[in-house]
C-alpha cells in the first residue's frame, strides 16, 4: 500500500471517530490540521521528482536598498518567481521579461537562476547586457558573478553568435569572457572584430571598450572595408579609435600596388602611412607589373604622396645596414644610409655614402658620390621597319602628259620607351673592370649608354689616364667603345718609371675596343710626347712634337701609324739626356693614387670601403681645384 493511500485511510478513520463522539469545533480544527499535514507531505514527496511550475504568477518585491551599489546584483523584474527548497543556499528561478541590475550594468533574459547569497546568476535565452548607452552584449547564455564582476557569454538557439557592440565597434564570436572590473572581453576559439574602417579576424582576441585597445593572436587577418589592403600576421595590437595597428611579429601587408614585409612598426589603416621600425621591405608594382623594392632598417611610407623614406639605424646598440632600392626592370640598385623613393614618378635619391650599381650590361657600372639621384625619361626609339607607297608624278618625255604612279618607300615606326638616368654628385667616382673615373659630377643615361663627367674629370683605362674639362664615355653591350673630350684634353700613358706617352689638344677623340685604345684623334694646339719602342722592346728616344692636328692608330696598344699636320715642329732626344723639366707637358700630372680600386665595392649588396668614405687624397683634389 502506498504512503498516500495509508495517509488518506488514517484521516478518514480519524474523522469518523470525531463525528461519532460529537466533538463539534474540536473536530473541525483537527480535520484542518490533518489536511494541512497531508498537503505538506504530498509537496515534499513531489519535489523529489520534479520542479512544479508556480500555480500563480508572482512579481519580486523590490527592497528599499541603494540600487546603485556596485557590489550587489539586484533582481529588478520578472513575470514569475519560484524558490525551490534548497538546504545549501538561496536560489530563485525567474521567467519572463527578466531584468537584473548591478549599479550601471543591466542584464536582460527570458529566464534565469538567481543566487542572491553569492551575488551571481545564470541567464538563458535572448540575453542582453547593457552598460550606459555605448556598450551592448547579446548572447544565448550568460553566467555572471557579481562579486568579481565577471561574465561568461555563449551562443545557442536564440543567438548563433555572441555579439558585443561598442558604438561603431562590433565583436562576434562563439563564446566571450568579459571582465567588467578591468573592462576587457576576450575570445579563444575564433572571432571577428569590426569597426567603421576595418575587419579583423583571429583565433584569440581581446577588446577593451574603455581604452579601445584590442589584441589578436594566431592567424590574424586585418582587411580594410574598402578593400585597399590586407594585413596577415600572427600577433597584432590595434586601436579602434585611432585605427592604428602595432606590429610586433613578421607581417605582410598587401595592397593593389604595394606589398610590405616587416616585423615591427605602426600602420595607420585610415591614412595608410606606415612607420616600420625594424629591417623591412616594400615592393612597389607599376601597371606593367614591374617591381621596385626598398629595404631599410626603418622606413616611413606614405601612400597618398607615394613617397617612401628609408633609414639606417642610428641607435648605437643596433648594427646599421644600408638601405637598398632595387629597380628590377631597369636592373639598377641604389644603396645608402638614407634613401627616398617616389613611386608615382619612379624617382630615387640616396645619401650618406651612397652606391649605385647598374647591371643591365655584362660588366656592372658602380657609382659613388655624396648624393645619387635616379629617375626615368621617355624617348622615342625605332620599333620596326615597314614599306608603303607614295604617289609620284612623272612626265612623259614624248607626249608631255603627266602620269601619277605609286613608288615604294621605307618607313621606320617608333615607339616611346622609358629609360633610366642617374646623377652622382659631388665628388663622384665610377668603376668598371675595363675603366674607372672620378669627377665632381657624373651623369649616366641609359637610352644612349653615355657617361658624362663634368668638373675635374679623370678616366683611367689600362695604363692610360685621360683628363679634361668634360669627358663623355660611350658604352656598348660589353665595354666602352669611345670617349670624347670637347674642351682641353690631356692623355697620359705610363711607359716605364717616370716616363709617359702624352697628348694634349683643344679637342680629343678616343676609340676603344676590347684590347684597349685603337685610335686617337687630336685637334687644335696639339702637343705630344712619346717614346717609340725599339725592335728589342726598349725605349731609347724621347720625341716631342707640336702641330694643329694628329691621328694615331694602335694595335694591341702598340703604335701603328702617327700622322700630324699641316705643320709639325719638335725635337728628338736620347732618353738618357732628358731633363726632369722636359718629361711632362704643361699641366700634365699622373693621378694614379686617386684611381678607384675594385676592393672599394666588394660584393654587390655590401659596403667594403669603410662605408664609402671619401679618401683624403680625393678630398684634397676636389677642394684644391
Amino acid at each position: 500500500m502506498s504512503f498516500e493511500r495509508c495517509s488518506r485511510k488514517a484521516i478518514s478513520i480519524l474523522l469518523t471517530l470525531i463525528v461519532i463522539i460529537g466533538c463539534g469545533d474540536l473536530a473541525r480544527h483537527a480535520c484542518a490540521q490533518a489536511q494541512k499535514a497531508h498537503r505538506t507531505q504530498k509537496m515534499q514527496k513531489a519535489d523529489e521528482y520534479h520542479r512544479p511550475d508556480p500555480q500563480h504568477p508572482g512579481k519580486p518585491q523590490i527592497p528599499s536598498a541603494n540600487r546603485y551599489r556596485t557590489n550587489i546584483v539586484f533582481l529588478e523584474q520578472a513575470d514569475s518567481l519560484y524558490r525551490p527548497l534548497r538546504a545549501d543556499e538561496e536560489m530563485q528561478v525567474v521567467k519572463g521579461n527578466v531584468r537584473f541590475r548591478q549599479a550601471g550594468l543591466w542584464m536582460y533574459c527570458d529566464s534565469a537562476y538567481y543566487y542572491p547569497d553569492r551575488n551571481s546568476l545564470d541567464a538563458f535565452s535572448n540575453v542582453k547586457m547593457q552598460q550606459g548607452d555605448t556598450l551592448f552584449v547579446y548572447a544565448d547564455q550568460l553566467d555572471y558573478d557579481g562579486s568579481v564582476r565577471f561574465a561568461r557569454l555563449r551562443c545557442g538557439p536564440t543567438r548563433s553568435q555572441v555579439l558585443l557592440e561598442n558604438r561603431d565597434v562590433k565583436l562576434n564570436t562563439d563564446s566571450l569572457d568579459y571582465d567588467l572590473a578591468t573592462d576587457l572581453g576576450w575570445y579563444q576559439n575564433g572571432g571577428k572584430l569590426e569597426d567603421k574602417q576595418n575587419i579583423l579576424t583571429s583565433v584569440y582576441g581581446n577588446y577593451s571598450p574603455s581604452t579601445k585597445n584590442a589584441e589578436f593572436y594566431n592567424s590574424v587577418v586585418l582587411r580594410s572595408k574598402d578593400n585597399k589592403f590586407e594585413m596577415i600576421t600572427d600577433t597584432l595590437y590595434y586601436n579602434t579609435d585611432t585605427h592604428i595597428a602595432r606590429i610586433e611579429t613578421l607581417t605582410e601587408i598587401r595592397s593593389d600596388n604595394d606589398t610590405i614585409f616587416t616585423t615591427k612598426g605602426l600602420y595607420n589603416t585610415e591614412t595608410g602611412i606606415a612607420e616600420l621600425l625594424a629591417r623591412s621591405t616594400i615592393m612597389h608594382r607599376d601597371s606593367l607589373n614591374r617591381v621596385t623594392t626598398m629595404v631599410g632598417d626603418s622606413i616611413v611610407y606614405d601612400p597618398e604622396t607615394r613617397i617612401t623614406r628609408a633609414y639606417t639605424f642610428r641607435d648605437p646598440a643596433k648594427i646599421p645596414t644600408p638601405m637598398v632600392i632595387t629597380d628590377t626592370a631597369r636592373k639598377a640598385i641604389l644603396i645608402g644610409g638614407f634613401g627616398i623613393y617616389n613611386d608615382s614618378t619612379r624617382e630615387a635619391m640616396a645619401t650618406e655614402y651612397p652606391l649605385m650599381m647598374e647591371f643591365s650590361r655584362p660588366d656592372t657600372i658602380y657609382l659613388r658620390a655624396d648624393t645619387i639621384r635616379t629617375w626615368l625619361v621617355n624617348r622615342a626609339v625605332p620599333d620596326r621597319q615597314r614599306t608603303d607607297s607614295i604617289p609620284v608624278t612623272l612626265i612623259d618625255s614624248i607626249t608631255g602628259d603627266s602620269i601619277i604612279t605609286l613608288q615604294p618607300r621605307i618607313v621606320i615606326d617608333s615607339i616611346t620607351k622609358e629609360f633610366h638616368l642617374a646623377r652622382a654628385y659631388p665628388r663622384a667616382r665610377f668603376f668598371r673592370r675595363d675603366m674607372q673615373g672620378i669627377a665632381d659630377t657624373i651623369m649616366f643615361t641609359e637610352y644612349d649608354s653615355i657617361l658624362n663627367m663634368t668638373r675635374l674629370p679623370i678616366v683611367w683605362s689600362d695604363e692610360r689616364q685621360i683628363k679634361g674639362d668634360t669627358i663623355t664615355v660611350h658604352f656598348n653591350d660589353s665595354t666602352a667603345d669611345w670617349a670624347r673630350l670637347p674642351h682641353k684634353g690631356l692623355m697620359m700613358e705610363e711607359v716605364e718609371e717616370d716616363f709617359y706617352n702624352q697628348l694634349s689638344a683643344d679637342r680629343m677623340m678616343l676609340y676603344l675596343d676590347g684590347d684597349g685604345l685603337r685610335r686617337l684623334e687630336g685637334e687644335g694646339s696639339v702637343m705630344t710626347i712619346f717614346l717609340p719602342m725599339e725592335k728589342d722592346s726598349t725605349y731609347s728616344r724621347f720625341v716631342y712634337a707640336e702641330s694643329s692636328y694628329m691621328d694615331v692608330d694602335l694595335t694591341n696598344g702598340q703604335l701603328d701609324r702617327l700622322k700630324m699636320w699641316p705643320e709639325v715642329s719638335g725635337t728628338v732626344t736620347p732618353v738618357g739626356d732628358v731633363k726632369n723639366s722636359q718629361k711632362l707637358l704643361p699641366k700634365a700630372e699622373w693621378f694614379g693614387y686617386l684611381r678607384p680600386r675594385r676592393e672599394w665595392y666588394g660584393e654587390r649588396l655590401h659596403w667594403a670601403d669603410d662605408l664609402g668614405e671619401i679618401p683624403d687624397e680625393l678630398e684634397r683634389y676636389f677642394s684644391g681645384n
